[in-house]
């Protein structure tokens, strides 16, 4: 009795010892790295967190963090094609149509159509119908994080289902396409491109082309120069700061445009739905229009403006506090002047809202 009373402490160690083996077990996390050379580089993925860092050396190194108490190397398979374009795809179990998230938050889910947009592996890998990724509930719980380093000059096109987007310090081409998920880029110094279905969108610190496409979602962007600079959002504010373009492109469909300490030689804003406040710091001599099909306009001209400017509402009053404007025409709901020259041409229009234009600095 003595002896057995003795062994009872090891039988309990061994007993928790092999349930903690158990437990570990049944979160089938691993890793996977990859090398791949040459001057860009393809990556697909259905879920997960990716982030875009600057490389040291000449090729694109990527790791990947398989996550999820599904995700054994039995259900998920890494294909690298090396030949051509490098490419690193993810494929998921072309089985399965629903997915557990948990970092999506317990109450959310997002579904989409693989061959909705973008063609790519999740249309071809998966074929039609639709999948849903939810933060709880039924389905293969697993994803794969993904750290992209990108070598000096390279090009990255990132092909992703659901989850958030990161990149920084990136000294290349970036093109980030995703279903559904918020995307952050700082410290870019090249061409970017973003285009997400729905989800936040953040951007600072760019030099170079920008263009930004959601259908859903706000778009921020600070402290960008580029020859374009092009944002496009179905639904969802959009705020400017300290950009500077040859051409600046906004249009909403639903949602105000607040852009300050703007540079063009172009601009061309346009919203269904929402006001728009626009302040130039140096204007060029092309075309600048804003249309609102409902919201106020508020323009502010630099002090050494040049443009024949046009102001029309539907429903609302019109006001300049300009000082040596040329008044061409004058009615309630339409003003035509000039300032300075007269070289660049600007067109306000307003389905409902007040128009004020005023000298900025």
């Amino acid at each position: 009795m003595l002896k057995n009373r003795r062994s009872l402490p090891t039988a309990v160690l061994l007993a928790t010892a092999l349930a903690c083996l158990l437990a570990t077990g049944a979160r089938a996390d691993f890793q996977e790295s990859f090398t791949l050379e040459g001057d860009s580089l393809q990556v697909e993925n259905l879920i997960g967190r990716v982030e875009i860092v600057a490389g040291s050396g000449r090729a694109f190194q990527v790791e990947a963090s398989a996550r999820g108490r599904d995700a054994t190397r039995e259900a998920l398979t890494f294909d690298v094609a090396r030949s051509g374009q490098p490419r690193l795809t993810i494929r998921f179990p072309d089985r399965e149509r629903r997915y557990v998230y948990p970092e999506l938050g317990r109450n959310s889910e997002t579904t989409f159509r693989p061959d909705g947009k973008g063609g790519g592996w999740l249309g071809g890998w998966f074929g039609g119908g639709r999948i849903e990724v939810s933060g709880s509930g039924r389905g293969a719980e697993m994803w794969v994080d993904l750290t992209i380093q990108v070598p000096r000059g390279g090009s990255l096109k990132l092909d992703h289902g659901v989850g958030k987007v990161l990149a920084r310090d990136v000294e290349g081409r970036l093109s980030l396409e995703l279903r559904s998920g918020s995307v952050e880029v700082a410290g870019v110094r090249g061409e970017l491109q973003v285009d997400t279905g729905s989800g936040q969108v953040r951007v600072e610190d760019v030099d170079g082309d920008l263009s930004v496409d959601t259908g859903s979602g706000s778009v921020d962007v600070a402290r960008c120069r580029g020859d374009r600079v092009v944002i496009d959002t179905g639904s969802g504010t959009v705020t400017l700061d300290s950009v500077v373009a040859r051409k600046l492109s906004v249009d909403t469909g639903s949602g105000g445009v607040r852009a300050r300490g703007i540079e063009a030689d172009n601009a061309d804003i346009d919203t269904g739905s929402g006001g728009v406040e626009l302040a130039l710091d140096r204007m060029g001599s092309g075309r600048f229009r804003i249309d609102t099909g409902s919201g106020g306009i508020r323009l502010a001209l630099p002090a050494d403006a040049s443009a024949q400017v046009r102001a029309e509402t539907g429903s609302g009053g019109i006001r300049v506090d300009m000082p040596g404007i040329d008044i061409v025409r004058q009615q309630r709901d339409e003003m035509v002047f000039r300032v300075g020259g007269g070289r660049a041409q600007m067109d306000l229009s307003t389905g409902s809202g007040g128009i004020r234009i005023a000298s900025g600095r």
